[in-house]
């Protein structure tokens, strides 16, 4: 019942996006043509979150799958591959959003005729180049179909990264190359009279993936196809078709020379010629000795920046492969949008993927309590770290166990857990372990249950929570506070603390984890 209510308020809007068309449904899932807060048109899905905590997926939890392949999926850069924008939790409901393409999909472009071979290779190397880039970066696509696939020949693009993060939480590799092989064979059966496509065929049929176990086996088999015959005239390259995608770039850097290379067979050798002068020599420039201009790149700088005055928020800027990434967590529905905001007014024009988990509003407070101490931390070459043994998703019964490695100097640790429901548990000084001291880049584990150690396990309620350590030069509190308190009266504790410090000491450091609770 509070999953359908859910649904019902969000219908018209998710958060920042505004929902109009509902283009698909495909069983909870659905797909809408949408706006988000800029004005600008996205394709998003959403689904429960509540049927991926029920589903199972072929690598156990289905909801910590779909976090996994949406922020991967945030990360594919490829030309065939519409970018994926942002992907988060909001009111109960999970969602991708990615740029929207247009054109016809191959399904409505085969029930008009035949495609041409040509232009039946050119969409299958398009395509299969792209999965494999996808499967080199872990994402699986899950619904890869001629309805997948928009416009035809060298400019198709393969929609759908990202939903099969939401719909597909069975799918595997295996599964993408059936589809794959599929594909080909729809492509290419109005050719079967060409004997190497039949041949090709007879291949895919009978041998499956002992003959093509990956994207790109079947891609060069494919772009085999149509070829001239071994003993005929070679015809002269068209040079406008299955350039590889760096050429272009080298030709843009390296100016006409590399060019003329590509476009003319070496010339003979040069005749020897008299030795003039060097009085009367005059000096040429060698192509090779001018400035190669720096590629230019995102302003990764300038993002993170701008986002450092942003409150509330736990954020990561990348530049992938050409295109910004902004990646983390936020507190908040306000900080979400003040960061798509922040990063829209400074990306320069720049194509940029957001992937934000958005947490409840009450963690800004204990974000802000220590965002010096953050900032202090990020900028050190050997921080504080604190890393989960197991997670970052953890489901009802899970041992909550962590590593935690000290700066280049000897500190006293705070290790805090605030929950959903607004109280903290302090995990690090407890009534059995008041060894808080680390020497210099020593390494603490907690919670292990194999040594005898105090433990602790995720028990409702259950959502996003935040894990606190906090180093400093000498104990915050002269006296223990109580295992679990309410975070209100320890977050103003914990401000008095930390502003008593000396002015000369080491300043305060602190990490900050995110932490998905579930049944």
């Amino acid at each position: 019942m509070a999953r359908n209510t859910a649904m019902a308020d969000t219908e018209r809007r998710l958060g920042r996006y505004r929902l109009f068309d509902e283009i698909e449904r495909n069983g909870d899932a659905r797909l809408y043509r949408a706006l988000d807060a800029n004005g600008r048109t996205v394709i998003l899905w959403t689904v429960p979150l509540a049927c991926l905590r029920a589903a199972q997926s072929v690598e156990g939890d289905a909801l910590e799958r779909f976090r996994r392949m949406a922020a991967a999926a945030a990360r594919l850069v490829h030309p065939a591959i519409p970018a994926v924008l942002a992907s988060g939790e909001h009111a109960g409901i999970g969602f991708v959003a990615t740029a929207p393409v247009e054109g016809p999909t191959i399904a409505t472009r085969l029930e008009a005729g035949p495609v041409i071979l040509e232009d039946s290779v050119a969409t299958l190397d398009r395509v299969l180049d792209a999965l494999g880039a996808a499967h080199r970066a872990g994402v699986v696509h899950g619904a890869l179909d001629i309805k997948a696939i928009r416009r035809c020949g060298a400019a198709a693009m393969v929609t759908g990264f990202g939903q099969g993060a939401l719909t597909a939480s069975s799918a595997t590799l295996c599964d993408d190359l059936d589809a794959a092989r599929r594909l080909a064979e729809r492509l290419l059966a109005d050719h079967a009279d060409r004997p190497d496509v039949a041949a090709l065929l007879t291949r895919v049929r009978d041998e499956g993936t002992d003959a093509f176990p990956d994207a790109a086996a079947l891609r060069c088999a494919v772009c085999e196809l149509g070829k001239t015959p071994a003993g005929a005239p070679a015809a002269q390259p068209r040079r406008d078709r299955h350039w590889p995608m760096w050429l272009g770039s080298l030709a843009l850097a390296g100016g006409a020379v590399l060019v003329v290379a590509q476009q003319y067979p070496p010339s003979s050798p040069p005749l020897p010629q008299r030795e003039m002068p060097r009085e009367n020599q005059t000096a040429v420039p060698s192509a090779l000795s001018l400035p190669v201009p720096t590629p230019r790149r995102p302003p990764v700088a300038a993002v993170a920046q701008a986002l450092r005055s942003v409150a509330c928020t736990l954020l990561t800027v990348e530049d992938v492969n050409g295109r910004l990434l902004v990646s983390g967590t936020v507190a908040g529905d306000q900080a979400g949008g003040a960061v798509r905001d922040a990063v829209g007014a400074n990306a320069a024009g720049w194509d940029y993927g957001l992937d934000l988990m958005t947490a409840d509003a009450q963690f800004c407070a204990p974000l802000g309590t220590v965002a010096a101490a953050l900032d202090a931390n990020r900028r050190l070459g050997t921080p504080l770290a604190t890393t989960m043994v197991e997670g970052p998703a953890l489901n009802a019964g899970d041992s909550l166990a962590l590593e935690i490695r000290a700066p280049a100097w000897p500190v006293d640790l705070r290790v805090d857990y605030f929950t959903i429901d607004g109280s903290v548990v302090h995990l690090l000084p407890n009534p059995s372990d008041h060894g808080t001291a680390l020497a210099a880049g020593a390494l603490r584990r907690l919670g292990d249950r194999a040594e005898g150690e105090r433990h602790w396990t995720v028990g409702p309620p259950y959502g996003t929570e935040m894990l606190l350590t906090i180093a400093t030069p000498k104990p915050l509190f002269p006296t223990a506070r109580p295992e679990q308190e309410p975070a209100a009266d320890y977050l103003a504790a914990l401000a008095r603390a930390l502003a008593s410090l000396p002015d000369d000491a080491p300043a305060p450091l602190a990490t900050v984890r995110f932490i998905a609770t579930g049944p």
